[in-house]
């Protein structure tokens, strides 16, 4: 039986993995142990059970997601509109790269349905986080600005899970860098009166905070 952390960091790579790509039902003891090159009694030994595993696998792609979420925010060496443009940016990326992980999150029939009231606590504090900083540069109210930023964030999540329902309305290909930035420029200036011009300072600070997101410490923490 292994031992080392290594083993117990694969399988829940290769969870993630399975995850992303077919689903909790595909997820089973001994696929597992086939793409983590452990024996099959590894993943009860790691963690109990196949149930327990999807749990933590779940917990952590979430966690890792508000972690990112909250880190950007929080860099105030950028001032705030970039800040908001990024954390959408960088949602609407990780959902297309990993579209499975949300949809596991959300719709999976084979997970409980719990998962998708924790999904909707971490959004509900994601709100907090942004009410909080936008409070005092907007006209809006509290009700309408936390309303205003739900539909923002909605509508980058749904049109980054359904990119052919997008392209349908906008003619655009969400996939695209461009496209994405131009969608999100959109949502920031209709819903919250925020105008962001993309010049070639901001241009960099962008890449800056989204390399600080894409390449936090944690994202390798299992």
């Amino acid at each position: 039986m292994e031992d080392n952390s290594s083993a117990r960091q694969r399988i829940i790579l290769a969870a993630i993995d399975i995850l992303n790509m077919e689903g909790a039902s595909g997820i089973t003891t001994r696929r597992i142990a086939e793409e983590a090159s452990v024996n099959s009694a590894a993943v009860n030994y790691y963690f109990g059970s196949r149930d327990i595993l999807i749990d933590q696998v779940l917990n952590i792609t979430l966690e890792h997601a508000f972690s990112d979420w909250r880190m950007i925010l929080e860099v105030e060496e950028f001032d705030l509109p970039i800040r908001i443009y990024c954390l959408l940016y960088y949602t609407m990326e990780g959902i297309s790269m990993y579209p499975g992980i949300v949809h596991s999150h959300l719709f999976d029939s084979s997970v409980k349905e719990v998962r998708r009231r924790v999904f909707a606590e971490r959004i509900d504090s994601l709100l907090d986080m942004l009410s909080t900083r936008l409070e005092e540069r907007t006209p809006q109210t509290g009700e309408e600005l936390r309303l205003s930023l739900g539909q923002m964030l909605l509508t980058a999540i749904s049109a980054a899970m359904i990119p052919e329902l997008l392209l349908v309305i906008t003619k655009d290909d969400i996939a695209a860098a461009q496209a994405r930035s131009r969608f999100i420029l959109h949502l920031m200036k209709r819903l919250l009166g925020i105008e962001l011009v993309i010049t070639d300072t901001i241009q960099n600070d962008i890449n800056r905070l989204l390399a600080m997101a894409f390449t936090s410490e944690h994202q390798n923490s299992y």
